[in-house]
């Protein structure tokens, strides 16, 4: 069953904080990125799959099959989730995918949001959801 050392949650998917710090803090062999628009974005996965270092793997799902993968596939490799946004995150939980915690990265402002962070902006129901986490005690 996939390893999952890390959820993140941050509107820039990859970056440099992922490319430099994260894969080998957590020794992570591949990196899932799960994104409606993004995977069905030809462009974006191109440019996202040559900016992964050759030992990582990189996969792109939707929603739908993102948690098929992450509930169903058997290899052992160590897995970086990398999302845009909080509900895809506890969609995935509560579709049945295991997570032990969640790293919240850049959340840019908009409407409604309140300033958490210097760079984490958060809606009324984004602070519904980090509610729902500390209840599921992740």
């Amino acid at each position: 069953m996939l390893d999952i050392s890390m959820v993140r949650v941050d509107e820039r998917l990859i970056h440099g904080q992922i490319l430099i710090k994260w894969i080998q803090a957590k020794k992570a062999s591949r990196i899932l990125i799960i994104d409606n628009e993004v995977s069905n974005d030809p462009v974006i996965k191109n440019i996202l799959n040559m900016s992964v270092p050759k030992n990582i793997d990189l996969d792109i799902y939707d929603l739908k099959n993102g948690i098929k993968i992450l509930t169903t596939d058997e290899s052992d490799d160590n897995v970086i989730v990398l999302v845009r946004n909080l509900w895809v995150v506890r969609t995935m939980h509560q579709e049945g995918v295991r997570i032990k915690e969640v790293n919240i990265g850049r959340l840019p402002s908009g409407t409604g949001k309140k300033k958490i962070h210097p760079s984490v902006f958060l809606s009324d129901k984004d602070m519904d959801i980090i509610e729902y986490f500390k209840r599921k005690d992740i």
